[in-house]
């Protein structure tokens, strides 16, 4: 189970050794902080491209690290990980298995689709390390996180956890590309990824959410707004606000379906003209 945690540079989430998953597309400067940062810290640096289809792009791409203390090392990375959406912490049990976990996000960084086309999947990514991770059942949960016996990473909600696999991984990397993203899957993950905003929003608009369940009615609006077009974040925030004050299922009544059906329309002149009603 997913829980909120305190840092994890503030306190340890987890027994084991502290490994970082860095994405320099955050920062321009990392990879030279790094490299000069690992050789006073005694941090192990690795690029996680290298190797990989995609080592074109690592100067933008994310460094593993294994962090055997607490040091400037961590305190920068814990500084960048509060301000960007810029990767995520990992441990395993013994830092001998560092190798073993590198060599096994490798091979998450391919992914299949139901097209039997491969693609790059950032499963380091924080906005969509918790909708993978629950959109997992045991086994799978097990082969994703692989020699990581826990994640951590901070999103909409703070900074969470994952605990141990329920299975014992068998120690065995499997080739790039094993993991298949199916639209079913998507689908999950788009879904998960509306639960944890609704947690979210369910926070930030508690004095206008005076019912049982609140995160769940959130939920259900972004549903609605996604179904109707609206991915990104911040238009599903505004889709809410008008939920608020319109009322819920504003969209299938007149004339706010009247508005959302008109084809001339942007998505982004719809909402505007909505919260003109």
């Amino acid at each position: 189970m997913i829980t909120t945690i305190a840092s994890p540079f503030q306190l340890p989430a987890a027994p084991g050794a502290l490994c970082l998953i860095l994405d320099a597309s955050f920062d321009a400067q990392l990879q030279t902080y790094l490299e000069d940062a690992a050789g006073t810290s005694g941090a192990l640096c690795v690029p996680l491209l290298e190797s990989t289809p995609y080592a074109g792009v690592q100067d933008v791409g994310p460094f593993a690290l294994l962090c055997p203390s607490t040091n400037e090392l961590t305190a920068y990375a814990s500084a960048l990980l509060e301000r960007a959406d810029a990767g995520c912490v990992a441990y395993v049990q013994n830092p001998r298995h560092f190798d073993l976990a590198i060599e096994h996000w490798r091979s998450l960084l391919t992914v299949r689709t139901d097209e039997s086309t491969e693609q790059m999947m950032r499963f380091f990514d924080p906005r969509w390390l918790e909708p993978l991770l629950n959109s997992l059942n045991d086994n799978e949960l097990t082969e994703v996180m692989g020699p990581v016996t826990d994640f951590a990473w901070r999103n909409e909600l703070g900074w969470r956890h994952r605990p141990p696999a329920p299975c014992i991984w068998e120690g065995e990397v499997q080739a790039p590309g094993w993991f298949d993203l199916t639209p079913a899957r998507e689908t999950a993950m788009n879904h998960q990824r509306l639960q944890v905003l609704a947690g979210r929003f369910a926070q930030d608009y508690s004095h206008a959410l005076p019912i049982p369940a609140p995160a769940n009615f959130v939920y259900d609006q972004l549903l609605a707004a996604h179904h109707s077009g609206f991915t990104q974040t911040p238009d599903q925030e505004r889709w809410l606000r008008l939920s608020l004050r319109l009322g819920e299922g504003f969209w299938s009544r007149s004339p706010h379906g009247e508005v959302l059906a008109r084809p001339s329309l942007s998505l982004s002149d719809k909402l505007v003209e909505l919260e003109r009603l």
